[in-house]
């Protein structure tokens, strides 16, 4: 069996997430480019990675504003089948996850994970509130014997 084809059976239970067959493609694209791409300059890196033509840019970058993917569902689904995936810990009955995220500034307006907070600060050189684009990330806490692993 093929690398991909470890990769690509995860990925198959997410179908009922997209209205589309089509929507599932460009999904699966998004999530090889997730895995594979060597830079941070989002639809571009995953293009460039994955040697995609360059008029996929548009089509990519149109897959991150579709309503044709349910995120609600798509959490749902990668939630429960990651859960069977992988080893987890559990303390009281619980899975343990960790999570982390960081705040970069940004100056768009509509794009994804981007908000406008609040700044928390007493200096008043800083503007009431900014733009930052938020990435959050969660990982499995597992136990291979001894040693905890993340």
């Amino acid at each position: 069996m093929t690398i991909w084809s470890h990769w690509w059976s995860p990925g198959l239970p997410l179908r009922a997430a997209c209205s589309r067959q089509r929507t599932f493609l460009w999904l699966a694209i998004a999530l090889a480019g997730f895995c594979t791409r060597g830079g941070l300059l989002g639809v571009s890196s995953t293009v460039r990675t994955l040697g995609l033509a360059e008029r996929c840019y548009g089509c990519l970058l149109d897959f991150f504003h579709a309503p044709a993917v349910d995120l609600d569902c798509l959490t749902r689904l990668w939630e429960r089948h990651a859960l069977k995936l992988f080893s987890v810990h559990r303390a009281g009955g619980r899975a343990v996850l960790l999570g982390d995220g960081i705040k970069v500034a940004k100056s768009g307006r509509k794009m994804p994970a981007v908000k406008l907070l609040h700044q928390e600060s007493d200096n008043n050189t800083k503007p009431t509130y900014i733009i930052l684009e938020t990435a959050v990330g969660r990982a499995r806490v597992g136990c291979d014997g001894v040693r905890w692993q993340g």
